[in-house]
């Protein structure tokens, strides 16, 4: 068995009636290419080939009774794709509109925690005669690299797609554990967490007096003067800052890949500067709009990969974040790139100063019970509504594959990520980059941002803008 890290458990945490803890992903296929339709007992016989290959996909979740400490992954070869692996099909015409109503409805569904958590829906009926693969997985055992690394086994640049080699040592297949040998680990490595506060807190103490060097502070008492006379500044609060809802509305669009490189060169700054600020423009038309954009800039979080060359090939979540400003108060389109390469420049030096990774250590050492109740607590005072948080929104961006890829020999055409928003944070920017192009994935709910698909359109004319300047 596989213990789950504490950020790993986080994700479980955060369950309720109202929030989700996975991520997805839809991709469009162009059926043509391949040899076999593109249809539920194609997509079952060619899951089945690779989830020897797929340990993820194999996952039972076996909870410490008591949540007396982080709950454990089972590998069970016997995976029922019968059950994971479903099929719908559009009404005629098929368009994007209704695409977007399948998708927000699945993803706005709970995953079952008596089976692996993921699911794969083969949405057929596409205008065209596209075929959809739309896919979930629990952000408990991914990451953003560990679903790349999952994608890239189940897509190939051979169009005939073949099917992996199975590990040399496959591990043997686990069955459940009784709820006794759960208490027994439990107990055991609740004996252990002693000890290790201790570590950490040293630890900790250690890499606070680096980072306030870091920032200029010559000692933990002059940083400790210097930050209670410049308390942080909360983010600005919107519409979308605040308690959610258990529906999803998702949106999804394409920006030319040659244009943001176009902008990216002629402006001496990043592919992920431009993104941001193509981001930045669209919100603050987009506020504009709804009588609501504040006079300063908005606050972004930046998931980070702190995942290293040893842990390439696992799964499970290696991510910290950084913090990033968002100039939607400038009206300049050229300004706001400028300003987000030194916001994110900023970032990135705070960031490498501080000891990400032991944020996650921290995490280990939270009871599972003690840190569900903080969350079902939070939720249910609806503490989102009240205090303002250091960010209004996510944005990710995604690097990807430039060749073509195929899936059961399907050429793929587009990626679409769709992703997870919580309270108080109701908006959730994903882009990854195929080919040429760059896709775009929002996710909001409809209580907090009804209008979703016009920040989309925002997006795609601003990148135009910018590209022409």
């Amino acid at each position: 068995m596989r213990q789950l890290s504490g950020v790993d458990a986080s994700f479980l945490h955060m369950e309720d009636s109202r929030m989700t803890g996975h991520v997805g992903g839809l991709i469009i296929l162009d059926p043509s290419t391949a040899e076999r339709p593109v249809d539920l007992e194609t997509m079952k016989e060619y899951v089945a080939a690779r989830i020897p290959a797929l340990p993820p996909l194999r996952w039972r979740l076996a909870e410490v009774p008591l949540g007396i400490d982080l709950p454990y992954w089972y590998d069970d070869h016997d995976v029922d794709l019968d059950f994971h692996v479903r099929s719908l099909a559009l009404p005629a015409p098929g368009n994007q509109q209704q695409l977007i109503e399948q998708v927000s409805r699945i993803h706005a569904r709970p995953l079952d925690r008596a089976h692996p958590l993921w699911e794969l829906y083969v949405i057929e009926g596409l205008e065209g005669g596209k075929v959809a693969i739309y896919t979930k997985l629990h952000h408990a055992a991914i990451d953003g690299k560990a679903g790349r690394m999952i994608l890239s086994t189940l897509l190939s640049p051979d169009p005939s797609c073949p099917a992996p080699q199975p590990p040399a040592e496959m591990p043997a297949s686990e069955t459940r554990p009784s709820e006794m040998e759960m208490l027994t680990r439990g107990w055991m490595g609740l004996l252990g967490h002693p000890g290790k506060s201790v570590e950490l807190m040293l630890k900790g103490a250690a890499e606070w007096q680096k980072s306030m060097q870091h920032f200029g502070y010559a000692a933990l008492g002059e940083a400790r003067t210097k930050m209670l006379d410049n308390p942080p500044v909360p983010a600005p609060r919107l519409s979308f800052n605040k308690s959610m809802t258990a529906r999803r509305n998702w949106a999804y669009g394409t920006v030319p890949l040659s244009d943001v490189k176009k902008i990216k060169e002629s402006l001496g700054c990043t592919i992920n500067d431009v993104v941001m600020a193509i981001c930045a423009g669209a919100l603050r038309q987009w506020l504009l709009d709804h009588d609501e954009l504040p006079e300063a800039p908005l606050r972004a979080m930046v998931p980070v990969s702190i995942r290293t060359a040893e842990q390439a090939d696992t799964a499970g979540n290696q991510v910290s974040a950084m913090i990033a400003e968002l100039p939607t108060h400038l009206t300049d389109p050229l300004a706001r790139v400028e300003a987000v390469h030194a916001s994110m420049s900023r970032a990135k030096e705070d960031f490498a100063a501080l000891p990400a990774a032991l944020l996650q250590e921290f995490a280990q050492f939270a009871a599972p019970a003690a840190a569900e109740l903080v969350a079902r607590t939070a939720a249910s005072l609806r503490l989102a509504d009240t205090v303002a948080l250091p960010f209004n929104l996510v944005i990710s961006n995604v690097p990807g594959p430039r060749e073509p890829l195929y899936y059961a020999g399907a050429l793929m055409e587009a990626n679409y990520p769709v992703s997870m928003i919580s309270d108080g944070m109701g908006l959730n920017i994903t882009v990854q980059s195929y080919r040429d192009n760059m896709d775009f994935g929002l996710i909001s709910c409809p209580e907090l941002i009804p209008d979703l698909e016009r920040i989309i359109d925002y997006i795609v004319a601003e990148a135009a803008a910018l590209a022409a300047v």
